[in-house]
């Protein structure tokens, strides 16, 4: 034994108070640590632990867990023990011990509501996507905001979809993503329609968004793949509307129903996929939604996009491009091939693109070939 005398052991003996039993813990558990016992010793330092993870005296357990948080030969169920104590004593063995399982910590997760504890947590050197979905689903600004720093977390779109409506009405979340980067490039181009022109300008240069490369990626075939749709299909078809009620019920299913895909949709003139999923948003009966829709006065498709929770910044480029659509496609109708060239031509002439918020994003998403003929106007 390097740390722990025959002094230490007598003075236990002589004076078991407090400070005496935190001193002893702790060189017991340096010497432990760093393997200066035997086989027998180190039995008799679990033994110890055993008693020491009891003691009443919060910082002899504080004393305790700060030198085995580090230590990856730790007792288990010490471990377990020591995380399971109040924060004081738990925050370190939640942040850095190995030792802890993925099945521990994602228990203790899901069966506390101390946001300290949940922070430590989420500040983990690494992170799985299961413990990170877990993290997520507590909705907490401050769990949320350690998880995004996080860079050795693994975070997936489908997971993330399931707290985005909290992450939407949180600036401090939603910079915190912008500021994290690797981002996949759909959850970077749902950010650019959410966050400030200060983020979205960070956004352009993390992800070269709306260059000619995302234009290309954003093209018929990529939309429509993601539309679970094809471009062929008739307006009319019944089939059509059986189709769409399937893949909005699907896509809510799995979270993959978002705001950056309805105005996807609205941008290559699947009206129905529109005006379903934003009911669907919206909690609204699908007849209802027609009717606020289609309603002139402009009081409907506000309430309808309000209900639905749609970027408050976007509202007057949808206003707009969703006129347009109407009339371009009979009122859904219809969709001519040459749908794009002529909702382009049209926002280019009345210089929408100039005076209306953020219709320059919608006209990238619009974009391909369309946009060459456009630019003489």
């Amino acid at each position: 034994m390097k740390n722990v005398t025959v002094m230490d052991v007598k003075a236990l003996t002589q004076e078991p108070s407090a400070q005496v039993r935190g001193l002893l813990a702790s060189k017991i558990a340096l010497d432990f640590k760093e393997n200066h016992f035997s086989a027998t010793e180190a039995s008799i330092a679990v033994e110890i632990f055993h008693i020491l993870v009891k003691d009443i005296e919060v910082k002899i357990r504080q004393s305790l867990a700060e030198h085995l948080a580090d230590c990856a030969h730790a007792p288990h169920d010490i471990i377990v023990k020591l995380a399971q104590d109040e924060p004081d004593v738990a925050l370190c063995v939640l942040e850095h011990s190995s030792v802890l399982t993925e099945d521990d910590l994602i228990a203790i997760v899901q069966s506390t509501y101390e946001v300290a504890k949940l922070c430590a947590i989420a500040r983990r050197q690494s992170i799985s996507e299961d413990l990170s979905g877990n993290l997520l689903e507590t909705s907490n600004t401050l769990v949320l905001q350690n998880l995004f720093r996080n860079k050795g977390a693994a975070i997936n779109e489908r997971q993330l979809m399931k707290a985005w409506d909290r992450i939407l009405t949180n600036p401090a979340l939603l910079e915190t993503l912008v500021t994290r980067g690797n981002l996949p490039l759909t959850i970077a181009q749902k950010l650019y329609l959410a966050v400030g022109e200060e983020l979205k300008n960070t956004l352009k240069k993390q992800y070269k968004l709306i260059s000619p490369q995302v234009n290309r990626a954003i093209d018929d075939v990529r939309e429509w793949e993601l539309l679970g749709l094809t471009p062929n299909q008739n307006a009319g078809d019944p089939a059509d509307e059986e189709l769409v009620e399937d893949l909005i019920y699907e896509l809510q299913r799995k979270g993959r129903l978002t705001h950056s895909l309805l105005m996807r949709a609205l941008c290559v003139g699947n009206l129905k996929v529109f005006e379903a999923g934003i009911a669907t948003l919206a909690n609204v009966p699908r007849v209802n939604a027609r009717i606020l829709l289609l309603e002139s006065s402009g009081l409907g498709l506000r309430a309808i996009y309000k209900a639905a929770k749609m970027p408050d910044g976007f509202y007057e480029a949808v206003r707009i491009l969703l006129k347009i659509s109407l009339e371009e496609t009979e009122f859904g109708q219809v969709r001519r091939n040459d749908f794009r060239k002529r909702v382009i031509d049209r926002i280019y002439i009345g210089q929408y693109n100039k005076t209306i918020e953020n219709m320059e994003y919608l006209l990238s998403i619009i974009g391909g070939k369309a946009v060459a003929s456009a630019d003489a106007h």
